[in-house]
């Protein structure tokens, strides 16, 4: 009897379960049917302007088309400009030995190309906040002018004025620092991370083709006059000129909305001048040059014009890093909450501390470095090869130079398709990349010493490619981080490449001198044009190996840059249509590595992840991946570590 009634109510639960699982299929039957029925409902935020008829959104279509008509008038306006400041980095590099024999400074030929780098690194932050208290037009303008003016002095110098030419370079050196700030904070403006990324890939494919053809291009208007590697750029510099006027200025941003000084968008561009002069950190200003300036010029001097125990090579250093670590205490003091910001509530920090403190801004800094390093390696120390062992003329060691132009690119576009298609994220181009410049940097100085021409090409392209990977992950990963600092975050990223290339340099040049017994900065055609026989092959052995041991030497601190990338997150750009504030991206704190190291699914991931708003409403939102997701919105703010 027992066992009936059991029966009877276990019959019972199956007939009410079966009842319940057929509900719910009916329901779905009905919503299909009633889908089909309704009108299609637009995907996007536009409701008003949607049109059901054609399923096409009117307000979408016209913002794509503004967005389209915008983005070429950017590439059009400012490749010109960019270009230039990428092509006087390396435009020299051939016709360095011709300058300085003509002007009888020999000795000091290194500084046509530090009084460049001078100023184009230690000026870069300086450029950042001009673009943000000034607007972008003025900025930019500025440096156009300034860099005709450089370009002026240097192809009218004298050749009994040395001084006029130095003071010619550091004047493009300083252009060069606002237009490559300026252009990259531009492009960063009114557009999403992924529309970033895009105008992004078409400007570091120009930085890097530039950087690559400035020694063919120098090598080949050496021949006719060394002048023409100044020249070239009045004409290009006018033209860039009139461009940024006529077609830029109604676009670009003016002076941006200063926190301190309590405006908005609308009350910022009536905000008196000195009010907004007021508001410059001159002190950050001042002890950032003075540091990083000290530095460059000891290592522009050491093992160079003095030997490394030398007074004028230590004190400068040593002064150099006190003003660096002076630096980084004032803009602690900057920060909200502190002295200084409570005595100079209108001051704003040159490179807010937030910044300076973060994680992941200090290891990328130091992978761009490490991609300066390996950059300036190939492009001066492969020349020097070609020139010394090989016994090129400077044409034809300069073309030599263009096998890194296609690697370049070639990793520019797989930045490009890993940013923008798949898998959309910034680490897998910064991890590949760094391991890329490593390998190709170790394999390039064994082929030196193999005299093996056709490895030495491959690797070249290798290296470039290592390098090209890069030049837009890292800058897009910081502003990912920081979207509201972006014109710090590039101008911080601005800095490494000429810094880590400086470094390298003297690194490269140190060793060098010590096992060629040749100087960096000589005429390397003299070897091939000494004394025959077995002197002759003793100097050509003698510089090829103080090429092999100059790539040894900066292999460990680029290949340092592979293990250091294990431990920075990640960014991960939103897809398609925007909702109503913009597509959203993802950030990762913390090793992004590590928790895939670890095993952990996409969803466990973006539990400690914050969703960055990347339109330009100036919002972060916070995600909180659970069984019931909250978004919260709040100010926005750099992203605190999870």
């Amino acid at each position: 009897m027992i066992s009936l009634a059991r029966k009877a109510i276990k019959a019972n639960q199956q007939r009410k379960q079966a009842q319940t699982n057929q509900a719910p299929m009916e329901l779905q039957e009905t919503g299909s049917d009633a889908t089909k029925q309704a009108p299609q409902q637009p995907q996007c935020r536009h409701m008003e302007a949607y049109e059901s008829s054609s399923g096409k959104c009117v307000a979408c279509t016209s913002e794509k088309k503004a967005a389209r008509i915008y983005r070429w008038k950017i590439i059009l306006g400012l490749v010109a400009p960019f270009a230039l400041q990428a092509l006087d980095s390396t435009i020299i590099a051939s016709a360095l030995p011709w300058i300085a024999s003509d002007f009888g400074e020999i000795s000091q030929l290194n500084w046509i190309v530090s009084a460049f780098n001078l100023t184009s690194a230690a000026f870069i932050p300086f450029w950042a906040q001009m673009a943000d208290v000034f607007g972008r037009n003025a900025s930019i303008n500025a440096a156009i002018i300034l860099m005709l003016i450089g370009s002026a002095l240097c192809t009218g110098a004298p050749t009994n004025a040395f001084p006029v030419l130095l003071l010619g370079r550091g004047f493009q050196g300083l252009a060069a620092a606002g237009l490559n700030v300026v252009v990259r904070t531009i492009l960063a403006d009114r557009v999403s991370l992924q529309e970033n990324a895009k105008n992004w890939a078409i400007f570091s494919l120009v930085g890097g083709v530039s950087y690559g053809l400035g020694p063919v291009i120098g090598g080949y208007l050496t021949n006719a006059d060394w002048r023409w590697c100044f020249a070239i750029n009045l004409p290009i510099a006018a033209v860039a000129l009139i461009i940024v006027f006529f077609v830029l200025r109604k676009e670009l941003l003016g002076p941006q909305p200063i926190p301190e000084l309590n405006e908005t968008a609308e009350t910022g561009r009536r905000t008196k001048f000195v009010a907004r002069l007021k508001t410059v950190d001159f002190g950050g200003q001042l002890l950032f040059i003075l540091g990083f300036g000290l530095v460059i010029l000891a290592l522009t001097w050491g093992g160079a014009t003095y030997s490394w125990s030398s007074p004028a090579v230590i004190v400068p250093l040593v002064l150099g890093i006190i003003f660096a670590g002076v630096f980084c205490y004032w803009e602690y003091l900057l920060s909200p909450g502190n002295t200084m910001a409570e005595k100079l509530p209108w001051q704003r920090a040159m490179l807010p501390w937030e910044l300076i403190s973060n994680r992941d801004i200090g290891l990328l800094f130091y992978c761009e470095c490490a991609t300066g390093i390996g950059m300036y390696a190939v492009l001066y120390f492969c020349n020097i090869y070609f020139i010394a062992v090989r016994g090129y003329d400077s044409d034809k060691a300069g073309v030599q130079l263009l096998y890194f132009v296609p690697g370049l690119g070639a990793g520019v576009y797989i930045c490009s398709f890993m940013c923008n298609k798949w898998p959309r994220m910034t680490f897998p181009c910064i991890f590949l990349g760094t391991l890329t410049e490593a390998v190709g940097l170790g394999v390039l100085a064994w082929a030196i010493y193999a005299n093996r021409l056709s490895v030495i090409y491959g690797m070249m392209a290798l290296v470039g490619c290592g390098s090209g990977m890069r030049f837009m992950a890292s800058p897009l990963h910081g502003i990912g981080l920081f979207r509201h600092l972006r014109a710090s975050v590039i101008g911080l990223m601005a800095v490494a490449i000429p810094f880590g290339g400086t470094i390298g340099l003297t690194i490269m040049s140190t060793v060098f001198n010590n096992t060629s017994g040749l100087d960096f900065h000589s005429d390397f055609s003299s070897v091939h044009s000494s004394s025959g026989g077995a002197a002759n092959e003793q100097a050509v052995h003698q510089a090829k190996m103080g090429v092999v041991w100059a790539f040894v030497a900066i292999t460990p601190p680029v290949a340092l840059a592979f293990p250091i990338t294990w431990f920075i997150g990640n960014v991960k750009l939103g897809q398609g249509p925007p909702g109503e504030d913009g597509p959203t991206d993802i950030v990762v704190k913390g090793s992004y590595l590590l928790k895939l190291v670890r095993g952990q699914e996409k969803l466990k991931i973006e539990k400690n992840a914050y969703r960055l708003n990347s339109s330009h409403s100036g919002t972060w939102s916070e995600a909180v991946a659970s069984d019931q997701s909250v978004n919260a919105s709040r100010p926005l703010q750099g992203s605190p570590q999870v």
